[in-house]
């Protein structure tokens, strides 16, 4: 079988040629292109050829600008006050074990 009777639903995006067996890849396959942000052709500048929102892409953009240092400050402080927590039930069960079995 050649790649046309096997792929037989073909991306018809400007650019784009890729081939799939099943429809619903090639469905799946189109939202890419739909995701990607449209710039106006001002320039022609490598820095603006891929700005499709990916989760990478948008985690790094949050962390820029400081989006999550109020959750990261709540999470470190829910972590140490965790910690703390069990060092207190630690001391507090070594303490209760020494008094109840003084010679253990």
């Amino acid at each position: 079988m050649n790649d046309e009777q096997d792929r037989p639903y073909v991306c018809g995006a400007p650019g784009c040629s890729q081939r799939f067996q099943l429809e619903e890849h090639l469905m799946i396959h189109r939202h890419k292109h739909e995701m990607t942000l449209k710039f106006p052709s001002i320039k022609t500048d490598n820095a603006f050829t891929d700005q499709t929102p990916t989760p990478t892409r948008f985690l790094r953009n949050c962390e820029e600008v400081g989006l999550f240092n109020e959750i990261e400050e709540e999470f470190l402080q829910a972590q140490e006050e965790e910690k703390s927590k069990q060092v207190k039930q630690h001391i507090t069960r070594s303490v209760w074990h020494r008094l109840t079995f003084p010679h253990a």
